[in-house]
């Protein structure tokens, strides 16, 4: 391996690595929680039993800052302190590896489901 090759593979990691911002500095669970990756913008949420999702929001950072100042026009985007950022990025990890693990997620082709189904007519 080239140095130039291990130069490749770190920034690629460093690239890899989510992003993680907020619209409260001082408070982050005080405001809205934003993940960067490559593949666009996700905002985590909390459900009141404490669950965390991410869901997807934007493509780029302009739409994410519309869709924010739609609901705060003086709103602005943080980069979070780097514990939070850690907490952040290990709950973003988890979901995708555990959403990749449910069967509703394959990479596969879809199966032709209609071959194997059964229909049954029920009187009203």
């Amino acid at each position: 391996m080239q140095p130039n090759d291990d130069y490749a593979i770190q920034e690629e990691k460093r690239e890899a690595r989510p992003r993680i911002y907020g619209t409260n500095l001082d408070d982050p669970e005080g405001g809205r929680i934003f993940v960067w990756t490559k593949t666009g913008w996700f905002e985590r949420i909390e459900g009141t039993s404490g669950n965390v999702a991410f869901t997807p929001i934007a493509d780029d950072e302009k739409e994410l800052r519309e869709l924010i100042a739609r609901d705060n026009p003086s709103a602005d985007i943080f980069q979070l302190d780097p514990v939070y950022r850690k907490t952040v990025t290990e709950e973003f990890f988890e979901q995708e590896t555990s959403y990749r693990d449910t069967p509703l997620y394959s990479e596969d082709e879809p199966e032709d489901e209609d071959e194997d189904q059964e229909f049954h007519q029920h009187d009203l």
